[in-house]
């Protein structure tokens, strides 16, 4: 396996970093993952979900924006699902090839939903996703909300009851439909960690880990 790390450079100058797992060379499998705000790739879901990812042959791309800063942070959530749809769009236009990566999953966390919904509304044609898995998506966003609702792709929806941003009619909704598989993990908080310490969020990353196993096999 080969750690590849670029940089993939906007037209306003901005940079957006990545980091690139090569399994094997023409793989055509990849995932794609895009963290939170404050929840990098290098945090336990996504440190896990990589190695999972790559025992199962696939090659493992991290989008790596940086966007803590308090400008970012000032904008409107539709404006900063726009910022980091950019960055995404970017990293995917420098690094994935449509001939060769025909089996393609994105995995999301958090505001990175908001990123992705914003990205597949924009670009209906061009991207080739057998799966989607969702990490705590912003729920009481309406645009996003309307994204997955009215989404095709085949998903998984993961989050906690505890989850600020949980929204417990809206995930009935989405639990009805017949391309989402979702779980909902109680005492499980945005960061999918459980309220009562850390032998019960051990025991909700493996949860998280058989989930996410048993969607990539299905």
């Amino acid at each position: 396996m080969h750690i590849e790390k670029g940089i993939a450079r906007k037209k306003e100058g901005e940079s957006v970093p990545y980091r690139y797992f090569r399994n094997t060379p023409d793989n055509s499998k990849l995932c794609v993952m895009l963290p939170g705000l404050g929840y990098t790739t290098d945090q336990p879901l996504f440190y896990y979900a990589t190695g999972l990812f790559l025992e199962k042959g696939f090659d493992v791309l991290h989008v790596q924006y940086e966007h803590d800063n308090s400008s970012f942070i000032k904008l409107e959530r539709e404006e900063q699902f726009e910022v980091i749809s950019d960055d995404v769009e970017k990293v995917l236009g420098e690094v994935v090839s449509a001939n060769k990566n025909t089996n393609i999953f994105m995995m999301a966390k958090s505001i990175g939903t908001g990123g992705l919904a914003h990205l597949f509304q924009k670009s209906k044609e061009n991207l080739k996703i057998t799966k989607v898995i969702w990490l705590n998506p912003l729920l009481q966003i309406d645009t996003l909300y309307d994204c997955l609702r009215s989404s095709r792709k085949e998903s998984l929806l993961l989050t906690g009851n505890k989850d600020q941003y949980f929204v417990k009619e809206r995930m009935s909704e989405l639990a009805d439909k017949r391309n989402f598989k979702t779980r909902i993990l109680k005492g499980a908080d945005h960061s999918l960690e459980h309220e009562d310490g850390i032998y019960q969020s051990i025991e909700c990353m493996k949860v998280i880990m058989k989930e996410i196993d048993m969607f990539t096999n299905g």
